[in-house]
């Protein structure tokens, strides 16, 4: 069954607008009567379709649907910007395993070189895809593309568990750094995975973040 996150706006009207309903209408097909669900507030919902028209799905509510597909901590992923459009890839299948938070990190062995004029763009693409990803896994949540930002730009304090995946410690075959710090979380714990990019983390940039707390892990 196909699930759509909608705003609290929407859901209080009972209304779902713009590109969804286009592909409710349009690209499932429904009709009257059919039942999809409906992501908002956090909760997943049974929902009746009660009306079809050009840019709008009327609906009507019938039960909270139970379960939780979400993990018992929050996880960000600060991601060295790739090459081409291997982002995209890295935000749906991300989003997939339940990462609460994606940011696109711009680190000294990036080749992408941001233009300021298409960043807002590039963010809506990005927070597109993911919605469509957690649609498509059935997560409660509505996970957030934040940002392109430097890595020595970001406030680090907020976290309780700071990991960056580190090739060097990978040659190594350290993965016991790894074991440790994912067998000692806590429910609701707030953890900062970086991963770098196709060149991988720089010295000075691992110096930074050894500074801000973070362990050097391989996977």
């Amino acid at each position: 069954m196909q699930k759509y996150f909608i705003s609290s706006e929407n859901f209080n009207n009972l209304a779902i607008i713009g590109d969804d309903a286009f592909h409710i209408s349009n690209v499932m097909r429904c009709k009257i009567g059919d039942k999809i669900l409906v992501g908002a507030n956090e909760k997943t919902y049974l929902v009746e379709i009660k009306s079809l028209e050009k840019g709008l799905v009327k609906f009507e509510l019938i039960e909270e649907k139970t379960g939780n597909n979400e993990l018992p901590f929050f996880v960000s992923l600060f991601q060295g910007y790739p090459k081409a459009d291997k982002l995209e890839n890295i935000i749906k299948y991300g989003t997939q395993l339940g990462v609460s938070e994606i940011h696109p990190t711009l680190m000294k062995y990036s080749v992408f070189k941001l233009d300021e004029k298409k960043k807002d763009t590039k963010l809506d693409r990005f927070n597109k895809i993911a919605k469509e990803a957690a649609e498509q896994s059935f997560r409660n949540k509505l996970p957030k593309v934040v940002g392109i930002e430097n890595l020595k730009k970001i406030d680090f304090a907020s976290y309780d568990v700071k990991l960056v995946c580190y090739e060097e410690s990978a040659k190594e075959n350290e993965a016991s750094a790894f074991k440790t710090a994912i067998t000692n979380l806590k429910i609701n714990d707030r953890i900062a995975i970086v991963v770098g990019p196709e060149g991988g983390i720089a010295p000075d940039e691992i110096e930074y973040l050894e500074k801000q707390g973070f362990i050097k892990v391989g996977l």
